[in-house]
C-alpha cells in the first residue's frame, strides 16, 4: 500500500474512516453532516488541515471564503484548460458523424496523392467485373 501500512492494522484505520463517514455531507439528509444533524453544530471539514508531503509539514485551509472562492476559480479554469482538448475532439467526431448521416463523404487524400481507383461493372451472366 501506499502509506506502507500493514494489513493487520485495518482496526485502527476504522475510526478514521468512521470520523470521514459521519462528517460527510449525504444527500439523503438534505446534503447535511449526521454529525451535523445529531448535534446541531456546524460540521467542521475534514480537510481543515491536512499534511503536504512535498513542504512535509501540516497545511490549514484558510477560513475566510474570498481565499477559497480564489482557490476555487483558480481550480476551475485548470480543470477547463485540461477537459478543453477532449471537448474538441468529442465535437469534432459528433460533427463528423453528423456528416455521415446525411450522406456527406469526407476524403481523407490530397492534390499529388497517388488514389486506387475501382469501378465495378456489370458482365453477362450476372457476374462482376472489377477494373482497377
Amino acid at each position: 500500500m501506499e502509506y506502507k501500512i500493514s494489513t493487520k492494522d485495518w482496526i485502527y484505520l476504522v475510526p478514521l474512516v468512521q470520523s470521514s463517514l459521519n462528517h460527510s455531507a449525504v444527500s439523503s439528509l438534505g446534503n447535511k453532516a449526521p454529525t451535523e444533524l445529531f448535534t446541531g453544530l456546524p460540521c467542521p471539514s475534514p480537510l481543515a488541515e491536512f499534511y503536504d508531503a512535498s513542504k512535509k509539514k501540516m497545511v490549514r485551509l484558510p477560513a475566510t471564503s474570498a481565499a477559497i472562492f480564489k482557490y476555487l476559480d483558480v481550480l476551475r479554469a485548470s480543470l477547463q484548460a485540461i477537459h478543453q482538448p477532449t471537448r474538441d475532439q468529442h465535437l469534432k467526431l459528433r460533427l463528423l458523424n453528423k456528416k455521415r448521416e446525411r450522406g456527406e463523404n469526407t476524403v481523407n487524400f490530397d492534390v499529388g496523392d497517388y488514389v486506387l481507383r475501382s469501378r465495378v461493372d456489370e458482365k453477362q451472366g450476372n457476374k462482376l467485373l472489377v477494373t482497377w
